[in-house]
């Protein structure tokens, strides 16, 4: 918990530190719960301090002197560049890289009632581990290849069968309803693949990720036809956009 005690120690330099206990303190409890290997149970706020917010505190120490008020603007700024830190910390700390919260797993067998899922590139199973929980059959699959550079893999919270993506897809594909992918890596090509074994399945394939951005090949975003359906609609108001990475969940055909 080194981070959040760092964040600590960034409020205790500034004048009234203690109006952004709630926020830590709600960071806070995302990584007691990952510790404890369970689901964050809400999705997660904006938590880097918006123009608004730093203008008021601003305003309100207004009466410190020169010296005194650019301590507390330096402080200040130090103090939300490291809360823009937490994704990069979920990641190395617990390989948390999609935000899978428990309200936003509860969506899933509302949405998309009596379905089977398969779970590929799962990591550490996070969204099987939510799925699983509310007694929804899921396949969860990986190779378990980022074992070796940091903890995705490394902290597994549900059973995850080690296979890699295209051959989750032969053993289970035609098996389930839909096919779950989160966070593909950027510069790796196996989603165009997956996609276009998908496609010749014929189930639902939900990607959660950044369109052109922080995940996914080029190639895959090239092929991919994003489809619009309400029920994403409704799963992408509880899935957490939090910082400056505008990841969401699409459906792909």
């Amino acid at each position: 918990m080194n981070y959040i005690d760092g964040l600590r120690q960034d409020t205790a330099q500034l004048p009234n530190g203690m109006v952004f206990n709630a926020r830590i303190k709600f960071m806070e409890r995302i990584c007691l719960a990952l510790l404890d290997k369970k689901l964050p149970r809400y999705h997660f706020p904006q938590l880097q301090l918006s123009e608004d917010e730093i203008k008021a505190y601003m305003e309100n120490n207004i009466q410190l002197d020169e010296i005194e008020y650019q301590a507390m603007s330096a402080h200040l700024e130090e103090f939300d560049h490291d809360l823009g830190e937490f994704r990069t910390y979920l990641q190395t700390r617990f390989g948390y890289w999609a935000t899978i919260t428990q309200d936003f797993v509860e969506q899933f067998p509302e949405l998309f009632p009596n379905q089977v899922f398969l779970e590929l590139m799962a990591g550490n199973g996070y969204l099987s581990k939510g799925l699983r929980d509310l007694g929804v059959k899921s396949y969860c699959t990986d190779d378990l290849s980022w074992a070796k550079h940091d903890q995705t893999g490394n902290q597994r919270v549900t059973e995850v069968e080690s296979l890699d993506a295209l051959a989750a897809l032969e053993k289970y594909g035609t098996n389930v309803d839909t096919v779950l992918l989160a966070w593909s890596p950027d510069r790796e090509d196996i989603d165009y693949r997956v996609l276009q074994k998908v496609r010749e399945l014929g189930v639902n394939f939900l990607v959660i990720g950044e369109k052109y951005g922080a995940t996914n090949s080029k190639e895959f975003w090239d092929n991919a036809k994003l489809v619009d359906d309400p029920r994403i609609d409704e799963l992408n108001k509880y899935y957490s956009r939090y910082d400056l990475v505008h990841d969401q969940v699409y459906l792909v055909k």
